[in-house]
């Protein structure tokens, strides 16, 4: 067993706990507790071996794990595979464009309808839900006009909602650091505002 498999699964805790938990990656500064015992009596230790071999970079592990728990936040370290990194690492790389698109889809709507609250989930975030807009542009968007404190409160939709909120408050983070959205203002300025 290696330190850097050890701190692989330290990482994979972190990352879990963080998107199915009440537990901040950020402000815990992704620590956990987990013993080297813990770790070596695992029967999927080697998974994290292998891995560090494949992926050995702290931020490249990150984007690995939240790529995954995005998707599915109890996702298995023996189900995850390379591909899923590259595939979110491309949206990232493509929002510039995607987010243009999404705010196109938002002002087909009309922006202010999509933002309404009547006793029911915004469209915007059932377009979200659907997959019609990425939710890294919902990120961005409530980082430029923040938006999800005032639906949080308003909606009570008491199923998808709850579970929907918790991982745009999760994953905002991750996504604020990949992306400069005093970039993307200008974008949604020019869409919307025109």
């Amino acid at each position: 067993m290696t330190r850097a498999g050890y701190d692989a699964y330290i990482l994979y805790l972190a990352l879990q706990k963080h998107f199915s938990s009440d537990y901040d990656f950020f402000k815990y500064n992704g620590k956990v507790k987990a013993s080297v015992k813990a770790y070596e009596d695992r029967k999927d230790v080697f998974a994290f071996e292998k891995l560090v071999k494949i992926i050995d970079v702290k931020e490249d592990l990150t984007d690995f794990f939240v790529s995954h728990f995005l998707d599915d936040s109890k996702a298995y370290i023996r189900s995850m595979q390379k591909g899923t990194m590259d595939k979110w690492r491309a949206t990232l790389r493509q929002m510039p464009s995607q987010f243009r698109e999404d705010m196109y889809a938002i002002k087909r709507s009309g922006p202010g309808k999509c933002m309404e609250v009547k006793n029911d989930i915004p469209i915007i975030h059932k377009k979200v839900i659907d997959g019609e807009i990425k939710m890294e542009s919902v990120v961005l968007l409530n980082q430029l006009w923040p938006l999800m404190d005032k639906h949080e409160a308003e909606v009570d939709v008491p199923f998808v909602w709850p579970d929907y909120v918790k991982k745009i408050r999760n994953y905002s983070p991750f996504v604020l650091q990949k992306l400069d959205y005093k970039y993307y203002e200008e974008i949604a300025r020019d869409v919307l505002l025109s």
